[in-house]
């Protein structure tokens, strides 16, 4: 997948969030050069092909945790802004 013609086209559309945090997509120059990558969801069959945005913040974040700490520290966010 060509992420910059991908983040173009999706940024055209004035919509798109991060899969993990909803940070909003900015313009499409901004969002290449920022780092935003936009993936395949191939594991889970209800998802399957489903592409999603993610930010550079959670990118480093997911690298820097691994998955499962990053899940985790995401979900313990969530939960304090609406528990």
């Amino acid at each position: 997948m060509n992420v910059p013609e991908a983040l173009h086209a999706i940024a055209s559309t004035g919509e798109g969030y991060c899969w993990y945090c909803d940070q909003r997509l900015p313009g499409a120059e901004e969002a290449v050069r920022d780092g935003w990558d936009v993936q395949r969801l191939n594991s889970d069959p209800a998802l399957r092909d489903s592409i999603i945005l993610v930010c550079p913040t959670c990118q480093r974040e997911k690298a820097e945790l691994g998955e499962e700490g990053f899940l985790r520290n995401l979900s313990l966010r969530v939960c304090n802004s609406t528990c």
